[in-house]
């Protein structure tokens, strides 16, 4: 006979004395219920669990006041996928202990697990007050508040974790970066300078870094940070590309077309870095180099239409357009389901006069892209401009408001239309947002101008004018509305 060892010969005889009978049961419900326990965990981790599980009934029948009991059963079932019935005898437990910490951390991890966010909140904000200083709930809630979108309460947690464990890269990594998420560029900037300090080698730190600096408008010192990332890590083209944004934000228009070319150098098939490298030799006015760099690149990438799309682009702003209206054509035959290849055709056919084939364009890239803001925009604008199918014109720009709300253009074309319709007072609110929002675009202080105008506040619409004429000298519009509607024609002039 094998001998038994001492560990498993106790177990044994405590499962034994607590089936020993009703009798002896009755009379120490206590060391029956221990033994019915001892013998489920036995099972529980033999992986024979629905021994485990008749063994912690039998338990709960002796004492069916331990919420330990609930929680080995409802662990159980959650090794047998039985969910449901876990989460039932986790709520037992807590019945009868509300601050039960196991039953609480089964909770909340399997509301986690199931991408159940409130309920795994709310169990990490019970299970936090009774466990205050574990890492692991600090941490994890923290995590959760960061996918719900509660940044601040998250930043809190991560500042509390630096208080309990000390300062640590990746906790002031994360400040920063849920500080910079929040806008708050000095404090990101603080914390990420930290976390570079703990762990000077760390790339994402030197990229959030640049990142942040780049938000900020210090374009130089996000260039210099994104150097240093490339001295880390010289073969990943990605820093390059990150390297001539903030150039090119800079004005630093051959260093960061020295980025770019690093980044083809790498790929010479990267669209990204060649479309960038096109943005800024037409930012230097080269546009016959823009243009030759595209062409060698059309017969190297076997045609896409995306180049097609950037050589429009580049005749369009070169002022050749029957050029750029054949770039454009070009794009939608190479591939006919490109939606942004009918955009851009759409938009040139709009500038040659021609409509009613814009409008035919621009419903094509809608029914490709039905969420295409931008064609929703224009082809609304389209017809609020001319005055037709007002209407729709409105339904189509709102939902252009509604996927993109801060665009200025987007709410520019949302005055125009309700200026249109004769609903002067929205007219005139989003008109104003707009002209918050993109300032600098002439057109929307020429809109601004008409609305006042027909609210007969002409001081106001004289000032719209002059700004768009500051703006654009040669915009004609606000040039003959100055004209027509001098001072002592206030009282008398309406459009």
């Amino acid at each position: 006979m094998q001998r038994l060892g001492p560990l498993l010969t106790v177990l044994w005889m405590l499962a034994a004395a607590g089936c020993a009978g009703t009798a002896h049961a009755g009379r120490d419900p206590g060391r029956a219920a221990y033994g019915a326990y001892l013998k489920g965990l036995m099972h529980e981790r033999s992986a024979r669990l629905p021994d485990a599980l008749n063994a912690y009934r039998l338990a709960l029948e002796h004492d069916h006041r331990s919420p330990q009991l609930h929680v080995r059963l409802g662990s159980t079932y959650v090794k047998l996928g039985e969910m449901s019935r876990a989460l039932t005898e986790f709520d037992r437990a807590l019945a009868i202990d509300p601050k039960h910490s196991d039953a609480l951390r089964w909770v909340a991890m399997l509301h986690a697990s199931q991408g159940q966010l409130e309920e795994a909140i709310a169990a990490y904000e019970r299970l936090l007050p009774v466990t205050p200083d574990d890492q692991f709930v600090l941490s994890t809630l923290a995590d959760l508040y960061v996918l719900q979108g509660q940044l601040p309460k998250a930043i809190k947690l991560y500042q509390a974790l630096v208080r309990e464990t000390g300062s640590t890269h990746q906790l002031h990594f994360n400040l920063g970066v849920l500080q910079g998420r929040l806008g708050r560029f000095s404090d990101a900037i603080s914390e990420l300078s930290r976390s570079l300090e703990l762990a000077p080698d760390s790339l994402e730190a030197r990229i959030a870094l640049g990142l942040t600096y780049e938000l900020s408008g210090r374009f130089n010192t996000a260039a210099a940070h994104y150097d240093e990332a490339i001295r880390l890590e010289p073969l990943n083209p990605r820093l390059y590309h990150h390297a001539a944004r903030a150039a090119s934000s800079a004005r630093r228009f051959e260093a960061a077309g020295a980025y770019y070319e690093a980044a083809l150098d790498l790929g010479p098939h990267d669209l990204e870095a060649i479309m960038g490298l096109a943005r800024v030799r037409m930012a230097q006015n080269r546009y016959n180099d823009a243009a030759r760099l595209i062409a060698q690149k059309l017969e190297e990438l076997h045609h896409a239409p995306e180049l097609y799309v950037a050589l429009g682009v580049i005749y369009r702003e070169a002022s050749q357009a029957q050029e750029a209206m054949r770039a454009f054509e070009r794009a939608v035959t190479v591939k006919d389901d490109y939606a942004q290849g009918h955009f851009y055709l759409g938009a040139q056919l709009d500038q040659l006069g021609r409509k009613d084939d814009a409008r035919a364009s621009l419903r094509r890239t809608l029914e490709l892209d039905p969420n295409h803001a931008d064609a929703m925009n224009y082809l609304g604008y389209l017809d609020a401009d001319a005055g037709v199918n007002l209407d729709t014109a409105k339904r189509l720009i709102e939902r252009a408001v509604e996927l993109d709300p801060d665009n200025g253009a987007y709410v520019d074309s949302l005055g125009w239309v309700y200026y249109r319709l004769g609903r002067l007072d929205e007219a005139i609110a989003h008109l104003e947002r707009a002209a918050v929002l993109l300032g600098t675009d002439p057109i929307i202080h020429v809109h601004l101008g008409e609305a006042y105008l027909k609210r007969r506040d002409l001081d106001k619409a004289r000032r719209a004018w002059q700004r768009a004429l500051e703006l654009d000298p040669g915009r004609r519009e606000a040039q003959e509305n100055l004209e027509r509607n001098t001072p002592h024609e206030a009282t008398a002039t309406t459009p």
